[in-house]
């Protein structure tokens, strides 16, 4: 279904109406009469957007209305798109100051009502998938706990058709605006992206003569991946009124459809500005939160969740390709004497050390993780057995030749490591079936272990490779 509609109106006939028409567009359609009910509907139904087709002709209730509306909510935010017969400038700001999304004419042209409500419920949509996935990470215990974000000046760039118009525009932007804008024509707006930091939100204000450009600009920004969550505001001439449904269906977040009004677009673009920080500030925190999923919080290295599958994916490609690879399975020799005689905090820091010696002796594309308290994987893509058993014993050398010194109490610990090796052109033959390349991992993975124990067995600091599948 496309989403769920919340009708908020005191006259059943104008419920009714309004039902028919989203019904027929298979929304699902809730209703309320007045405030409480319509609380009730917003915390048992959850709706993707609120119609309010409430008026304030009555001493200011539609906007008291939409106040209240927008203060009960939590989480991703509902939009709210009210509906008036006075459907003025005057009104349609205050609309906005209230917490309203627009405000439309009514009886309302359906053409133009239904792209508005496609577009805000397809903002909503976007923002309401980061919050969950962030609920997700949240309760995998991989989120950290919310702060209050810096909130840093936000750049807008005006794409005006001409530069006068642009400059014109800046200048009564400016007393009312809380953000930086730069202008740019719309001729020279891609070339002057593609040459700086991709602002948080842009206005196009195409031209009379050739508002198609505009369109086709606005296509252009929703296509590139460095603008494509960028906020974008169309200001449309008024006589370019029919391409407000083009110009929304296109990807504009708003559209404003008769011409300019400095402080209507300021407040369109404080609305935008915060939904898209409200996205970006849920995308960093999934984005964290997989990284902590597959990252070791003491050394910044991968994790075994992370290692295994991507080992596997090592040795998917390797037999397609019929190229070898390496796994070598590294461990710290005497590690807990380290813990004992010298503390945990101690063990911790040569732990960190370790990983950092480690990762800046391999090459980019190999896979170095912690798989467990002192035990490293490595994996070489693309290797054969001189290569691998040359870095093995590289490894070796580089933890050797200089102890870790832990300058807080003055202390140089001398550290070695025992390296088991196994290469896939030993064992490709002794895995078979449509499991292969989990046998594959399975036994690389054993056999480098073995390996390991070998190194252990036979003095330490060396390393031992695996001898082939008979």
């Amino acid at each position: 279904m496309p989403g769920k509609i919340l009708i908020v109106e005191s006259l059943p006939t104008t419920r009714i109406v309004l039902k028919v028409k989203l019904s027929s567009a298979f929304y699902t359609v809730s209703q309320a009469a007045a405030l409480p009910e319509a609380l009730l509907r917003l915390e048992e139904d959850r709706p993707d957007l609120i119609l309010l087709g409430a008026d304030w002709s009555e001493d200011g209730k539609g906007l008291a209305l939409c106040r209240a509306l927008r203060k009960a909510q939590s989480g991703a935010p509902v939009p709210i798109l009210m509906m008036s017969t006075h459907a003025t400038p005057e009104m349609r700001k205050a609309a906005l100051r209230a917490g309203a999304d627009d405000l439309v004419a009514k009886p309302a042209d359906e053409a133009e009502l239904m792209a508005r409500i496609r577009a805000l419920i397809r903002t909503r949509d976007s923002v309401e998938g980061l919050h969950l996935r962030e609920e997700a990470t949240a309760a995998l215990g991989f989120a950290e706990a919310e702060t209050i974000p810096f909130r840093p000046d936000a750049r807008i760039v005006l794409a005006a058709a001409d530069p006068a118009t642009g400059v014109r525009w800046n200048a009564l932007l400016k007393p009312v605006l809380p953000y930086s804008v730069a202008t740019e024509p719309i001729a020279n707006l891609l070339r002057a992206l593609s040459q700086q930091t991709p602002p948080d939100a842009l206005v196009i204000a195409p031209s009379p003569d050739a508002p198609e450009d505009g369109l086709r600009l606005l296509a252009e920004l929703r296509a590139r991946a460095a603008t494509r969550r960028a906020a974008v505001l169309v200001v449309l001439p008024p006589a370019c009124r029919d391409l407000f449904t083009d110009a929304l269906d296109l990807g504009a977040g708003d559209v404003m459809a008769d011409g300019f009004d400095a402080e209507e677009v300021a407040l369109r673009l404080e609305r935008l500005v915060e939904r898209k920080r409200l996205a970006d500030r849920l995308q960093k925190r999934v984005q964290d939160g997989l990284e902590a999923a597959v990252t070791d919080p003491l050394t910044g290295l991968f994790n075994r969740r992370y290692a295994l599958p991507h080992l596997a994916r090592v040795a998917e490609i390797s037999q397609r390709d019929q190229r070898d690879f390496a796994v070598m399975v590294a461990d710290l020799d005497h590690f807990k004497t380290v813990n004992d005689r010298y503390g945990h905090a101690a063990g911790d820091t040569v732990l960190t050390e370790v990983a950092h010696r480690l990762r800046d002796c391999l090459r980019p594309g190999d896979l170095l993780a912690r798989i467990g308290g002192e035990e490293f994987l490595v994996v070489m893509p693309a290797t054969d057995r001189a290569t691998a058993r040359a870095m093995a014993t590289r490894l070796c050398d580089t933890l050797r030749r200089d102890p870790i010194h832990i300058q807080s109490r003055d202390l140089r610990i001398p550290v070695t490591v025992s390296i088991g090796l196994a290469m896939s052109c030993d064992f490709r033959c002794a895995v078979s079936g449509e499991d292969r390349g989990d046998a594959m991992v399975r036994t690389l993975l054993d056999r480098a272990d073995q390996a390991l124990y070998g190194a252990k067995a036979t003095g330490r600091d060396q390393v031992t490779l695996s001898p082939p599948a008979a």
